[in-house]
């Protein structure tokens, strides 16, 4: 069994629609909420970078299959996060294939 599959941590997404603006934007879908087990990875924190910056806490979300796009909603351990671009798609044999999504705290 692997990590992909049963991740320790449970991740609810909140897909989002596209939306025929002209634009090519997207908001937040009409569907419902999708819960899967998933990794989830720090990558930055919350110290200080260059003088005068803040960088928020990101995290990386593993999963086997992730139905997000830029901007969709998740929940995760009581808090509100955002996709931050396209989630990566990583293809190749059955049992390596998983999608990874960078998520950032909402303000």
């Amino acid at each position: 069994m692997s990590l992909l599959d049963s991740g320790p941590d449970q991740v609810t997404v909140y897909p989002t629609a596209d939306v025929d603006d002209g634009y090519g934007g997207t908001k937040p879908g009409p569907g419902t909420p999708v819960t899967i087990r998933a990794r989830v990875l720090p990558t930055t924190t919350d110290e200080s970078g260059e003088a005068g910056y803040l960088t928020g806490t990101e995290y990386r979300v593993y999963a086997r299959s992730l139905p997000a796009g830029p901007w969709s909603r998740v929940e995760w351990a009581g808090q509100v996060w955002t996709v931050v671009g396209e989630p990566q798609r990583f293809g190749g044999s059955l049992r390596l294939a998983h999608d990874v999504a960078t998520i950032r705290k909402r303000g």
